[in-house]
C-alpha cells in the first residue's frame, strides 16, 4: 500500500510540474507577445506636405505633418534635393517618454526654404521626409523617404509696366491705371497704404495689360504711395511706384445731437431687424448699433463686393436721383450729441439724399445686383456691382423692387426712400464704393471726369473684340 501511494504521489506531482511549465509558457508567449504587438510596429510613420505648393518661390515655407500611430515619433528629417545637392531643412528628435516609445504621434516640421542664403537654383527639385519610431522592427525596414514629391523652384518675379503715366486723384476718390504683367503673373493690382485693388485683364487685344481702379481712401494719408503689384503662383511680388497726384481735402465737421424719441424708436427696431435681443439702456443700445454694428456691417459690405464682373458694364454716365437735394456729404466727420455731451466720432461714407416721402429709388448705372434685403445701420438696402470693382449702394429704403443676381438697365427703379435703419427721417443713403472701399460719388456724376479718366485710358489700346463679358465675377 505504502509503494503504491508512493508511485501515485509521483504521479500526482508531475501532473503538477507539467502544468506549472505550461503556465509559464503561456505566460511567457503571452508576454513575448505583447512585446512584439507593442514594440514590433512593422508600419513607418506618415507624412503629409501641409498647402506646400508645385512651384516654390522666395519665401515659400515647407510644413510637413509627421504621424504614428503606435510607438510614437522617434526621429523626422525635411530635405530638398536641387542640382544634385542634397540640403537638410530640418529635423527633429523626439525623446523615449515611456518603456514604449515617445508621446509625439503628430508632430509638424517646418522650414523657410530661403533659396538664395542656402544656394538653391532654380529649376526642378525634390522634397523628401524621412520619419522613424520607435519600433524594434525599425532597423529591418525601408531607410528610404516617407514621402517625396517633385517640385520647381521660381526666383524670378513677374515682369511688370505701367502704361498710364500721370494721374490725379482727390483725396477720398478714385482712378484708373493701366499695366502690363508677364505671362505668370497670377495676381496682379494696386496697392494703397494696407489696401490691395485687384486689376483685370482680358478687355485688350494685349492679354498682358491689365486695368485696375484704385482709391485714395479718406482714412489713408495723402502722401501715401501707390504702387501696382504683380505676383505670380510662387508667391514672388514685383512692384512699380507710378506718378499719382493727390489732392488733400478738408472734410467737415458736423454735429448731431441725438435725442430721447429717437433712441425710443430706433435703437429697439434695428435690434429686432437684426435678430438681436432688445437692451433696455437705450444709449448702450444706439452706442453699440453705431460703433459694433457699423464695423459689421462695413465687413458685410466688404464680403459682398469682393468679387465683381470683369468688364464695365456701364456705357453712359452715371445717374444722379431725380428731384433729390443733398443733407449730409461725403466724408462728413460726424460728432454725436447727447443732452449737449459728444457720446460718439463716426465718418459719414456716402450722400443723404432727400426728397419726397416713398420717392421711387433708380439704378444709377447698368448693373447687376450684388446684395438686397436688411443691412443693420442702412436698413433695407441694395448694392449693385457695375463692373471692374464699382459699385453702388441705396440704402434706408422701405420697399425693395429687385433681386440678388439681378440685372438692372441704367434707370430702373429699385425700391423706394425710407427711413429703415439708423435714420432719422425719410431719405436716400447713397455710396459709391471700389471693392467696397466707399469713394466719393462726386466724380461718377461727372461725365468730364469719366471722359478723361477712364473712357480716354480705355481708348488708348486696342479692345478685346472676342470678349463677351459673361465671364464670372472677379475680384480679391
Amino acid at each position: 500500500m505504502a509503494a503504491r501511494r508512493g508511485r501515485y504521489g509521483r504521479g500526482h506531482d508531475g501532473v503538477w510540474r507539467t502544468r506549472v511549465r505550461l503556465a509559464l509558457a503561456l505566460v511567457i508567449v503571452g508576454a513575448l507577445g505583447f512585446l512584439v504587438w507593442a514594440k514590433g510596429e512593422w508600419r513607418r510613420p506618415t507624412a503629409e506636405l501641409v498647402d506646400v505648393p508645385e512651384v516654390l518661390g522666395a519665401d515659400a515655407t515647407i510644413d510637413v505633418r509627421l504621424r504614428d500611430r503606435g510607438t510614437g515619433l522617434h526621429s523626422g528629417r525635411l530635405e530638398i534635393e536641387s542640382g544634385g545637392t542634397r540640403i537638410i531643412l530640418a529635423s527633429a528628435e523626439y525623446p523615449r517618454t515611456t518603456w514604449r516609445g515617445s508621446a509625439a504621434f503628430d508632430a509638424t516640421l517646418s522650414a523657410p526654404l530661403t533659396p538664395r542664403e542656402r544656394s538653391i537654383g532654380e529649376g526642378p527639385a525634390t522634397v523628401r521626409v524621412y520619419a522613424d519610431d520607435y519600433s524594434w522592427l525599425r532597423w529591418f525596414r525601408s531607410r528610404g523617404p516617407v514621402l517625396e514629391r517633385a517640385v520647381a523652384i521660381d526666383l524670378t518675379p513677374p515682369t511688370l509696366e505701367v502704361l498710364t503715366r500721370q494721374h490725379y486723384v482727390n483725396q477720398g476718390g478714385a482712378d484708373l491705371v493701366l499695366y502690363r504683367t508677364g505671362a505668370d503673373s497670377a495676381r496682379s493690382g494696386v496697392a494703397v497704404g494696407d489696401y490691395l485693388f485687384p486689376g483685370t485683364g482680358g478687355l485688350f487685344a494685349d492679354p498682358a495689360i491689365h486695368a485696375a481702379f484704385f482709391a485714395m481712401p479718406h482714412d489713408v494719408d495723402a502722401k501715401a504711395a501707390p504702387k501696382v503689384v504683380a505676383e505670380d503662383a510662387a508667391g514672388n511680388r514685383r512692384s512699380v511706384a507710378f506718378h499719382v497726384a493727390v489732392k488733400r481735402r478738408h472734410f467737415p465737421v458736423k454735429k448731431l445731437e441725438i435725442g430721447d424719441a429717437f433712441l425710443e424708436r430706433k435703437v429697439p427696431e434695428i435690434l429686432a431687424a437684426s435678430g438681436l435681443p432688445d437692451e433696455p439702456d437705450l444709449l448702450k443700445g444706439y452706442l453699440y448699433i453705431n460703433r459694433t454694428m457699423r464695423v459689421a456691417n462695413e465687413a458685410r459690405i466688404r464680403e459682398v463686393t469682393r468679387r465683381s464682373a470683369p468688364r464695365p458694364l456701364w456705357a453712359e454716365g452715371f445717374l444722379r436721383q431725380p428731384n433729390s437735394a443733398p443733407s449730409s456729404g461725403f466724408g462728413d466727420r460726424r460728432q454725436y450729441l447727447y443732452e449737449g455731451e459728444e457720446i460718439d466720432a463716426q465718418t459719414h461714407l456716402g450722400f443723404d439724399l432727400a426728397s419726397v416721402r416713398q420717392a421711387e429709388v433708380i439704378a444709377v448705372n447698368t448693373a447687376t445686383v450684388a446684395f438686397a434685403g436688411p443691412l443693420g445701420i442702412y436698413g433695407e438696402a441694395v448694392i449693385l456691382d457695375h463692373g471692374l470693382g464699382i459699385f453702388s449702394l441705396y440704402g434706408h429704403l422701405s420697399s425693395i423692387a429687385v433681386a440678388a443676381d439681378q440685372r438692372v438697365e441704367r434707370g430702373a427703379v429699385i425700391g423706394r426712400t425710407g427711413e429703415t435703419g439708423l435714420a432719422g427721417g425719410d431719405h436716400l443713403h447713397f455710396s459709391m464704393m471700389l471693392y467696397g472701399v466707399h469713394i466719393d460719388p462726386v466724380e461718377w456724376w461727372d461725365d468730364r471726369w469719366i471722359q478723361h479718366h477712364v473712357e480716354e485710358r480705355m481708348a488708348a489700346y486696342p479692345r478685346d473684340a472676342a470678349s463677351d463679358g459673361t465671364e464670372p465675377r472677379t475680384g480679391g
